[in-house]
Order: structure tokens, then C-alpha cells, then sequence
């Protein structure tokens, strides 16, 4: 996936690029009339190119890094819950609790709460390997 986004700081070796993140409808606004603001995005990456301030840039998103952070960030919450609510289920139903499903979504909540700190956890050791999901690839005159 390519893109193009704009310089806007340079830091040591890093650049902070805008990019505007790509619409649901195909980023044919004008033709779109469903008058949706999409926002754009400050992605900080390695100045492999020796951008500059103000200059566009291509950016190659890295398909395989993309879908496994998604994965991360959708699959380990979405797990935590059905996991936290099936345990608690099967726990409070052993002890005879007559209200069993409620405190069995109520442990599914608390284990979806754990799952943020985990998918946090997993973030931070991504930074510090200096994993990057996107890259410039050139300068655009």
C-alpha cells in the first residue's frame, strides 16, 4: 500500500510526516457527497531518504507488519473477553449462583481491561525493536 505524505519535523534521524489516512468510500470526496471529513495522521519513521521539511514524500506501507498489528489489536481484546466470559460463566455456575451469566460478563470485562494493558505491553517492546509499518521511499518533486 502506498501514500504519499508531507515532511512536517525532522528530528536526529526521524521525520514526522502527515499523511491523510485513506476513506472508506476511495478518497473521491469530491465525488462522494457524503461530505466525510477524514482526518489526517502524524507518523513518525526513519529519514532514510534525507527528507527535508515541507517536501512529499511516498511512503510503502508494509502489508505483512499492517495485518499482524491488526491482529494484536483486535484479536487479543476480542479473545480476553469470550475467554474471561466463558471462565467466569463456568465458575460461578459451579458455585451455584443463580445470576451466573451476569458475573460471568462482568469477569469477561475485567479480563477485556487486562487485554489493553497487554496489547500496550506488546506496543511498547514493537517501539523499542524499532519495528516500522511504513517506510519513505522517495522524495516527490
Amino acid at each position: 500500500m502506498e501514500q504519499v505524505g508531507y515532511v512536517c519535523k525532522i528530528i536526529d534521524d526521524k521525520a514526522e510526516v502527515e499523511v491523510r489516512r485513506i476513506s472508506s468510500c476511495g478518497g473521491g470526496c469530491s465525488s462522494c457527497g457524503g461530505s466525510c471529513n477524514v482526518p489526517s495522521i502524524i507518523v513518525v519513521m526513519n529519514n532514510l531518504i534525507n527528507a527535508e521539511v515541507g517536501d512529499y514524500v511516498e511512503i510503502r506501507a508494509k502489508s505483512k507488519n499492517i495485518i499482524k498489528y491488526a491482529l494484536i489489536v483486535y484479536m487479543i481484546p476480542f479473545a480476553m473477553l469470550i475467554l474471561g466470559i466463558i471462565l467466569g460463566m463456568n465458575l460461578f455456575q459451579s458455585m451455584n449462583m443463580s445470576n451466573y451469566e451476569t458475573y460471568g460478563f462482568m469477569i469477561g470485562l475485567i479480563f477485556l481491561v487486562i487485554s489493553f494493558t497487554i496489547v500496550r505491553r506488546i506496543d511498547k517492546s514493537i517501539e523499542k525493536k524499532n519495528e516500522n509499518t511504513m517506510e519513505m521511499v522517495r522524495i516527490i518533486k
